[in-house]
């Protein structure tokens, strides 16, 4: 628009009209010359107006003086005149022009945004509105007015910057260079943030009306793609859900004017803008069953459920897939690279078991983040090593002090030699994001009675249901392995000692039932060796969780014991795949000092921990469950 002004045309036509007034200006004065000299006076033009000389240098007639002065006068109203006129007429020429060229560019964008019936009538008013205020504009080059984008000439008052206010427009999204749909993803999701939101600078009033303060909010960027959150932080964020849901519904987002509730008469109260989004929340099984009780219409809002793997198989593609992820992390946050051997000890570290990999990346970026802090040009598996040493350190007051009892036998633990009627058991105990293992002492007394199997447990209110289920197995178990062809007259106490707080899961009682065969059959137990799965009536061994954490925690015991030396740990052998060991007890594996034993039943078991055959250790069992049902009667 500025070249318009300064066209070859437009020059013409105002050099014409200056040529004009100076040719007029000219006669005029040129008539008064004539004029003014009969009087005895010549005219001196000045940049300050007119001054009148007497041509001779006799005396000044008072008359012809007066009657000079008083043409002089008339001359220069006239040249007011004259200049005036020419004024107007350059300004018309210019708000002409103005209003021809912005003819054309409003048409040109009427034609561009044609379907947009809003646009059309947002144009018109511009143009108007420019009309109105054409006297603001001039061809001056030497401000450029960036605000209009080409469409005004050039500003010479400020007054014109609170007029271009009103034309520009708030580009809410811009996708413009976005290839394919937008994908969107946020821990931020408080309301605003979701639908946008409408800010005011501390001096504006609701008489302000200011379309640039109305900001976008993720339902906007989102529109036409996807939008992925944590379902965690949708119930988190106040009014998440509530967004959410009422966009889903309508399919249009409302941003909401802050002082929509102030003054009902004066604010901003942006249209809904229909936003088909596709919203993908992220979150696990519980997360799921809160929405649909909390919300009947949550079902029919997600219509489809996925269900990912949250493992995969631990094979070459896989640690390649995950160093990859590794390695785009360093490279976004300036981290020093991984090596190899650091990047399969993370791997191992984060492992349930060995044979599958956890599809949550988040446990090894946060190690990886912490490594980094120690290393110095690479990350090495020692620098992993050193980082989950210092992740212990909160636990490690605790790991002494458990470390402690067992050494001065304020915890009563055997892990050498034989006892009849007690076994080394074995518990976890999660505290934040660590697991930690130790041996618990099980003892069981067996005596004529009618009372069955008693949970010591449960008798001081310290047994939880599974636990119970547990104890409930071993007395099944018992009476269908021994009583088919007698009646139980038993009586028998089983103990987790120095439990005090409470216990849940059946994972001791297979450990249970040997120290109750222990018992009856009174054959001793190895003490060297602890125990972890659960059984069922008919003796086969069950998994269990937290087995790795189990085995560490009874390696530990024995270390503070004295030496380790011919110890071990039974575990049931679906739980093989589940060891991830630390490099101390492997190499204790490997030199002989410590084993594991993987049993499928419970025969296998007793036969370790007792060093007799299974059938020896049973005919001991029923001779002395004969001998309490025949004395019972």
């Amino acid at each position: 628009m500025p070249e318009k002004f300064e066209s070859l045309d437009m020059k013409k036509q105002k050099q014409e009209i200056i040529k004009s007034l100076e040719e007029k200006k000219f006669f005029i004065l040129k008539k008064l010359e004539d004029e003014i000299a009969v009087l005895g006076f010549e005219v001196n033009i000045l940049d300050s107006g007119l001054s009148l000389l007497p041509i001779d240098d006799e005396d000044i007639d008072e008359d012809n003086f007066q009657a000079t002065t008083a043409l002089a006068e008339l001359v220069i109203e006239e040249i007011h005149i004259l200049e005036d006129t020419a004024e107007t007429a350059l300004e018309n020429l210019m708000i002409d022009k103005l209003i021809y060229e912005l003819s054309i560019l409003i048409k040109a964008l009427k034609t561009k945004y044609r379907h947009y019936e809003e646009l059309d009538e947002f144009f018109e008013n511009i143009f108007d509105d420019v009309v109105d205020n054409a006297e603001l504009f001039t061809d001056n080059q030497d401000v450029e007015l960036e605000a209009l984008k080409g469409l005004m000439p050039i500003v010479q008052t400020k007054g014109l910057e609170d007029v271009i206010q009103r034309y520009e427009v708030n580009v809410l999204v811009d996708n413009s260079g976005l290839v394919g749909a937008p994908v969107i993803t946020s821990r931020d999701l408080s309301y605003s943030k979701l639908i946008g939101s409408i800010n005011l600078t501390p001096d504006q009033n609701l008489s302000v009306v200011d379309v640039l303060g109305i900001e976008s909010g993720l339902l906007h960027e989102a529109r036409g793609g996807y939008l992925i959150l944590w379902a965690q932080d949708v119930i988190e964020a106040s009014g998440a859900w509530q967004a959410i849901r009422q966009t889903l519904i309508s399919n249009v987002v409302k941003i909401q004017n802050p002082q929509a509730g102030v003054n009902k008469t004066k604010y901003i109260d942006p249209e809904g803008i229909v936003s088909p989004v596709k919203i993908i929340l992220v979150g696990n099984f519980v997360i799921n069953q809160l929405f649909q009780n909390y919300d009947p219409e949550f079902a029919s809002l997600f219509k489809f459920n996925v269900d990912f793997e949250d493992e995969l198989p631990y094979c070459k593609e896989i640690v390649e897939q995950i160093g990859y992820k590794v390695k785009q992390q360093c490279e976004q946050e300036r981290l020093k690279p991984v090596t190899c051997e650091a990047l399969l000890r993370v791997i191992r570290h984060t492992q349930r078991r060995r044979d599958r990999v956890s599809t949550n990346l988040s446990p090894i970026y946060k190690l990886v983040r912490e490594a980094d802090a120690i290393a110095i040009n690479f990350i090495t598996s020692k620098n992993i090593e050193q980082a989950i040493n210092l992740n212990r350190t909160m636990f490690k007051k605790l790991t002494k002090s458990i470390r402690d009892d067992y050494k001065h036998d304020r915890t009563l633990v055997n892990v050498r030699g034989r006892k009849i009627g007690q076994i080394n058991g074995l518990a976890v105990y999660e505290i934040g994001e660590q697991m930690i293992g130790q041996p618990v002492k099980i003892t069981a007394t067996t005596y004529k009675g009618r009372k069955g199997v008693i949970n010591v447990e449960k008798a001081a209110g310290l047994s939880g249901n599974v636990h119970t289920k547990g104890i409930e197995i071993i007395e099944g178990f018992l009476g269908h392995h021994f009583a088919q062809n007698l009646e139980l007259g038993l009586s028998c106490k089983i103990c987790m000692e120095q439990n005090y707080g409470g216990v849940d899961g059946d994972s001791a009682s297979s450990a249970q039932l040997y120290a109750v065969i222990s018992s009856l059959a009174q054959m001793p137990i190895n003490q060297s060796i602890a125990v972890t799965g659960s059984i069922n009536q008919f003796g086969e061994i069950q998994p269990v969780g937290g087995v790795s954490e189990k085995i560490e925690g009874f390696f530990e015991a024995c270390k503070q014991k004295g030496e380790i030396l011919n110890q071990g740990v039974i575990i049931p052998y679906q739980n093989q795949i589940d060891l991830v060991l630390s490099e101390e007890i492997i190499k204790a594996i490997k030199d002989g000092i410590f084993h594991i034993y993987p049993i499928k039943r419970y025969e296998q078991g007793i036969e370790l921990l007792m060093d007799e055959s299974y059938q020896k250790i049973e005919a001991r069992v029923y001779e002395k469950l004969k001998h309490l049902s025949k004395h019972h009667r």
